[in-house]
């Protein structure tokens, strides 16, 4: 089949690679200059099944309905958030009666794409920045116990951890600053961290030696059914398809909203900071995660990359540069002495689209031959793989490996 798929980030690169794989004629449409330019850009780099980074997965709920939802989320309310944003944080944040499940669902895709990029990468040689293992810190009892349920459930469910005394953790994390005062830690030693980016260029390598169309600077403006699928774009006319896959995070939220309930999908803006390592005997061997903080620390290869905040709204330069503090004050304490803050530094804000219930759309709209692959919040690199091998099934008319009934986009239809 002649297949579009519309965006260029690491999900939808992940999709036309698996849909050229099944043999389809694909084409790549994205509205930046070159792939992995908003989200994938300069993401935390975390692959795991634990989903234990920043909000990879709400907090788990408290006693009561009311705690919950008073119970900070690490969401902050930025210029411009409208009351479609506060509706949808209050979803986000609902106690619901499913969360055991859809966090049961969320990891049997996180774990299902980790074994599936690890295929890819050798079927395809592609060698790219990548370490294992990921250390989640509690500065106190309280925040510990705040996790306990939930990694109580992770570890029924196969991804093992193990819960270390501050000795323990500095064993495993010798840098870690020594005025650095911390409760326990919890280690996943199959969390993996990689450079998001630069596997995103591999794949878009791949793709032109299979033949795929490639088309920047080309924004899509509309999709509209004829006797084939026809995508309208600005720059370079109309083209038609058997199929269309809309990948693009902010992007295809804005092609397929009118179609949903509300508060279906939101944008959060985050950022992050790449420095290069002064010493490497003072930098992290392992992903970090300071969980009261909402802040993860991770290593990419020659470089330390240090990434949080979540900012409802448009964003902007006052949350980023808040932002941005806190998070060279986060790194300089934990890993004093590892960067080289005198060397060129990459500063990135960029916006993840999220939906309520922390689980992508993924599968069939309810137009024939429409097909979505999106809204993976702060999951987009640890889904990717998964998300794309399923999806590709569902197109050639193939069960999926892994249940994908929740990842539905139905379940927003309005």
């Amino acid at each position: 089949m002649k297949i579009a798929v519309i965006g260029a980030g690491i999900v939808g690169l992940s999709t036309a690679y698996e849909l050229a794989l099944d043999g389809h004629t694909v084409s790549v449409f994205e509205r930046n200059a070159a792939v992995a330019e908003e989200a994938s850009f300069a993401c935390g780099g975390q692959l795991s099944a634990s989903l234990s980074h920043p909000l990879a997965f709400p907090a788990w709920p408290s006693s009561s309905r009311l705690r919950a939802l008073l119970t900070p989320s690490g969401i902050t309310l930025g210029r411009g958030s409208t009351l479609r944003d506060l509706r949808w944080l209050k979803a986000w944040k609902a106690p619901t009666k499913d969360l055991g499940e859809r966090l049961a669902c969320a990891r049997s895709l996180a774990a299902y794409s980790l074994l599936r990029l690890h295929t890819i990468a050798a079927q395809a040689s592609q060698m790219h920045e990548q370490s294992r293992g990921q250390l989640l810190i509690f500065k106190s009892e309280a925040v510990q116990l705040q996790q306990q349920q939930k990694l109580q459930l992770l570890n029924q469910l196969g991804t093992a951890s193990k819960l270390m005394t501050p000795a323990e953790v500095r064993a495993l994390e010798p840098a870690l600053g020594a005025d650095l005062q911390f409760h326990s830690g919890v280690f996943f030693a199959h969390d993996e961290t990689g450079n998001c980016r630069q596997f995103a260029h591999l794949l878009k390598e791949k793709l032109m030696e299979a033949g795929a169309q490639l088309h920047f600077s080309t924004p899509v403006t509309a999709v509209s059914q004829g006797g084939s699928l026809q995508i309208q774009t600005r720059a370079k006319g109309v083209f038609s398809f058997d199929q269309v896959v809309i990948c693009s995070g902010t992007g295809g939220a804005e092609l397929i909203a009118p179609g949903f309930k509300q508060p279906a999908l939101t944008r959060l803006w985050s950022t992050s900071v790449s420095a290069h390592i002064r010493e490497p005997l003072n930098a992290p061997r392992n992903a970090i995660v300071d969980v009261q903080q909402q802040i993860s620390i991770s290593r990419m290869g020659a470089r330390i990359r240090v990434s949080g905040g979540a900012t409802l709204g448009r964003g902007g330069a006052q949350s980023s540069e808040k932002t941005k503090r806190l998070l060279y004050q986060t790194l300089q304490k934990h890993f004093p002495g590892a960067t080289d803050y005198s060397r060129s530094m990459q500063i990135w804000q960029g916006a993840s689209v999220f939906s309520p219930d922390a689980l992508p759309l993924v599968g069939a709209t309810d137009r024939p031959g429409m097909w979505l692959n999106l809204a993976h919040g702060h999951n987009g690199w640890s889904m990717a793989c998964g998300a794309a091998r399923a999806l590709a099934d569902q197109i050639s008319g193939r069960s999926a490996e892994i249940d994908t009934t929740r990842l539905s986009p139905g379940r927003f239809r309005s």
